[in-house]
């Protein structure tokens, strides 16, 4: 999943959402994250409500959704999130997640795109098992979310979920995120 051949309507499609999230920058929180000492190179700044709100005038498209996350830019990955259709299968979500660029966009995965997959017990077993830091955090959030929006029919058991809570993660972030749900 190194490039994507782009019809022209894609690609155009592509270019005006990338314009739009150019034009959502917040130099503040650039500025204030540069000052934290956090790299600013893959990011405008743009915050989730804006880019929740720009996403929401586009219908999903795996193509696009595609072309977006190759950039590897974080307004873009986020974007790509809430444009994936909901029926997409796991292998390619698995792609994706290798070129994820911070554990901030693994969470959205999580949240926006696996918590709803049909294959959630699955995708939540193999990733909490692998040794991604991003897939672990990916599959925590969306056991969590899942658990949250499905209480009464959930895909995985809460008892479950307890269980790769307690799991021992080598990943500090990891670890603060299965805390975070305990």
């Amino acid at each position: 999943m190194d490039y994507v051949i782009l019809n022209k309507d894609t690609e155009e499609k592509i270019k005006e959402i990338s314009r739009r999230i150019r034009r959502l920058q917040n130099w503040g929180s650039i500025s204030s994250l540069r000052h934290l000492g956090i790299n600013t190179r893959q990011q405008v700044g743009a915050s989730f409500v804006s880019l929740k709100t720009l996403a929401a005038q586009y219908t999903p498209d795996e193509n696009v959704a595609e072309a977006l996350w190759l950039t590897q830019q974080r307004e873009e990955q986020i974007l790509a999130c809430f444009l994936l259709p909901k029926k997409i299968n796991k292998e390619k979500i698995t792609q994706f997640m290798s070129l994820c660029i911070s554990p901030e966009i693994a969470e959205y995965m999580g949240f926006l795109v696996i918590a709803e997959h049909p294959d959630l017990r699955e995708i939540v077993e193999s990733w909490t098992n692998s040794s991604v830091p991003f897939l672990q955090t990916a599959a925590l959030c969306a056991g969590a979310r899942h658990l949250v929006l499905h209480k009464d029919a959930p895909l995985i058991p809460q008892s479950l979920f307890k269980a790769l809570l307690n799991k021992e993660y080598e990943d500090k972030y990891v670890r603060l995120v299965a805390a975070r749900y305990h």
